[in-house]
């Protein structure tokens, strides 16, 4: 939504990183920078229960002592703001995050207080540290009767020292059980306290629905539409061959490459997006456009055996602040008049080494548009795909999704990232060239045709030094048409080239 101008200060200042607090002291509905940037996610929401005494966590938001303020307690009955979390993980899910809706900070076990304080959980984490990771054990034991499908019951351990060894495997020397303390005179605060696993050291993880889920809104008449669409990986994460500071893209920088390859865009798919960089980057393009925007996200994932899926978290950065700029996953950019989008997970290799990916798909009513943006598993043995059956089987899922919105009255435009060559591409060690065939036979692709002889084939969207490929997408209705689909060769601070599509959809 476009900012009002007492917000712009707040937009300059998000520019130059999250602002690095040990212990912030703004009012509650105030409390973290990002609580607008992390609303923007298609990220499952789960709430914590005690087993022990059938209670919710609750963050407090009323507490003035400092030492005490947001700390975390069993205590509610029912779950709202104030009992919503996100999962996330910088350790394939061997170690899990905690962050409140409520306060856009991720729950921390503060060790440095002494007494009854010490290791008491409070959310106030400002990135992903020592203290924010807690060590999951999913127990085999069944989530009480009437719990969401998807709960399981799970422990978590806290580590007051550095002891995780370099492969990202925690260690369990010293580690303490986080209890909630609902004994005689007991509150039901979380403290990582324990040595032992008792009836105090047992939760319940249960999904929580998030916004966007409801119903699909009903698609006005299918007359004709022309829209301007880009797709473009912009390498956000922590790839040193793309030119970012410290290898990480801030949020200045990325706005800024984003900013001189607009072309007045209808919708934007990006792809190695981090989490926090969506509302900057909705703010950027309600600037430099005439219209309003709605810019989501949603995560990839990693999963360990027995439990759920958890945020793979961007790469801290850039330096000197180390700012936690939120989860790694997509993004889809479009007109302010959407209020419903959906994250679709995507069949992934082995989740507790790869990323589980993910499509997100948002709707634009007016135009009976539904537009997807995706980013396929990568080749080769290193990335669990060595063969393409993983891409071929995301493809299919792909087009999957667009038929389901195609029955309820949708036109739908897709893309991104699919780690593959288009069928009538030339090549010997970039194949198989087979993945997209049946999706090139069900749609129309925005550089179809344009190579004479090779119809199933474009200009290439991706440098890899002694050579270049096409690995970058935007598919429509065969019944549309493409008016023009043009590649920028210039990379920038990626290590892809931005594509352009200008598609017109003919009314029913």
């Amino acid at each position: 939504m476009r900012r009002l101008m007492g917000l712009l200060a707040v937009f300059c200042a998000a520019l130059l990183g999250l602002q690095v607090l040990s212990a912030p002291s703004a009012g509650a509905a105030e409390v973290s920078q990002d609580a607008e940037a992390i609303a923007k996610s298609a990220g499952q929401k789960w709430a914590l229960k005690s087993l022990a005494n059938r209670q919710y966590v609750s963050v407090a938001l009323t507490q003035t002592d400092e030492q005490l303020q947001w700390w975390m307690r069993a205590r509610a009955a029912s779950v709202g703001s104030w009992e919503r979390f996100t999962l996330h993980t910088n350790h394939k899910a061997k170690t899990i995050g905690l962050r409140s809706e409520v306060t856009g900070f991720l729950a921390s076990a503060e060790f440095h207080d002494g007494g009854d304080r010490q290791g008491m959980l409070r959310a106030r984490g400002v990135r992903l540290g020592q203290w924010q990771q807690f060590t999951p054990q999913y127990l085999a034991e069944a989530p009480p009767e009437g719990s969401p499908g998807g709960s399981v019951v799970v422990a978590l351990t806290a580590s007051e020292k550095a002891q995780d060894d370099p492969n990202g495997t925690p260690a369990e020397k010293e580690r303490k059980y986080v209890s909630a303390e609902v004994g005689e005179g007991g509150d039901g605060l979380l403290r990582a306290r324990s040595a032992s696993l008792g009836s105090w050291e047992k939760f319940v993880l249960e999904p929580v629905a998030a916004a966007g889920t409801g119903p699909l809104p009903e698609p006005a008449g299918q007359t004709a539409s022309t829209l301007d669409v880009m797709s473009w990986n912009v390498c956000a994460n922590n790839n040193d061959d793309c030119g970012w500071s410290d290898d990480r893209a801030g949020y200045a920088e990325l706005t800024e490459e984003i900013r001189t390859r607009l072309r007045n865009p209808d919708v934007i798919f990006f792809q190695e997006f981090c989490e926090k960089h969506a509302k900057r980057v909705e703010w950027l393009l309600e600037k430099e456009t005439p219209i309003d925007w709605d810019v989501r996200f949603a995560p990839l994932h990693h999963a360990t055996s027995g439990g759920p899926l958890v945020q793979k978290q961007c790469a801290m950065g850039p330096k000197p602040d180390s700012a936690d700029r939120g989860a790694f996953g997509v993004a889809v950019a479009v007109p302010d008049e959407n209020t419903w989008y959906q994250r679709h997970d995507l069949t992934s290799p082995a989740a507790d080494q790869h990323e589980q990916r993910s499509a997100l798909c948002a709707a634009l009513p007016s135009r009976a548009v539904m537009v997807c943006n995706a980013h396929f598993t990568a080749g080769g043995k290193d990335f669990g795909d060595p063969n393409g059956s993983i891409r071929t089987t995301q493809a299919k899922e792909l087009r999957d999704i667009a038929r389901n919105y195609e029955r309820q009255g949708y036109r739908v435009i897709f893309g991104g990232d699919f780690n593959s060559v288009p069928p009538d591409f030339k090549t010997e060690k970039d194949g198989p060239t087979t993945i997209l065939t049946d999706t090139y036979a069900a749609y129309r692709e925005c550089d179809e045709g344009s190579i004479k002889g090779s119809p199933r084939d474009g200009e290439v969207t991706k440098p890899l030094g002694n050579r270049e490929i096409k690995i970058d997408y935007i598919f429509a209705p065969d019944a549309a048409e493409f008016t023009s689909c043009t590649v920028t060769r210039d990379t920038g601070k990626s290590d892809h080239y931005p594509l352009y599509g200008t598609v017109t959809l003919p009314a029913a």
